[in-house]
């Protein structure tokens, strides 16, 4: 959202109604903002249009990142993966208990699949709603951090990991040897934890050490199947 307001700061500053727009721009009016620009004609039609094209391809997952409520937002990466590998059914139909999300059946018993979806948003205002802080995958300047919580590699063979951007979605997959073993993962996540439940953490200063478990949608069966 922030590349769209600081293309309208710059044509604001030419407008009569600056101080006004400024306000608007503030709290994200952005159609009373174009209407004011193309009757000042510091905008033509076609830039308008051009300006709202580029916003919906930078922001199409908004949607899901304004979704608030935690389970509502877990279930949301269980289904999104399900949709893209039909292959994997839902741990209910296994008895799963809630320990693992979706599975694999194999001609020799099944691969258990735990689901976890985090949000690229600026972590750096938080009294913003999410839609106004999510941030693109090319954006080198904000910082975030996805929280993966209450993973439980004891009950799990793979964990699927799927990070939302406002213009792209990233998944990494992780085997529950590496999700302990990695230095990011931190136990004891609530008083009184036994075992290994905790949360993984990948945010902007590490995000490059997780390019090795980057794994592109088509590959993900591939690999779940040699587990």
């Amino acid at each position: 959202m922030k590349f769209l307001q600081e293309k309208l700061k710059k044509l604001i500053n030419n407008s009569k109604q600056r101080k006004v727009l400024e306000e608007k721009l503030s709290i994200g009016d952005f159609e009373l903002i174009f209407v004011s620009l193309l009757e000042e004609k510091l905008i033509s039609y076609k830039d308008y249009l051009n300006l709202r094209s580029e916003y919906k391809k930078r922001n199409k997952n908004l949607n899901v990142i304004k979704i608030t409520a935690p389970r509502t937002f877990g279930k949301w990466g269980e289904d999104h993966i399900e949709s893209l590998i039909p292959e994997l059914r839902p741990g209910a139909e296994v008895k799963s208990n809630g320990e693992f999300d979706l599975y694999y059946k194999k001609a020799k018993g099944i691969v258990k699949i735990e689901v976890k979806a985090g949000r690229a948003i600026d972590r750096t205002n938080d009294k913003a709603p999410y839609h106004e802080r999510a941030l693109i995958s090319t954006d080198k300047t904000g910082l975030f951090d996805m929280n993966f919580q209450q993973m439980k590699p004891t009950c799990f063979d793979a964990v699927i990991m799927v990070g939302v951007w406002a213009d792209k979605f990233k998944y990494w997959l992780l085997t529950p040897k590496q999700v302990k073993e990695n230095r990011y993962f931190s136990t004891g996540q609530h008083r009184g934890n036994k075992g290994y439940e905790g949360q993984l953490h990948i945010k902007t200063e590490n995000i490059s050490e997780f390019s090795k478990f980057e794994i592109e949608p088509g590959q993900i069966l591939k690999k779940i199947k040699k587990l």
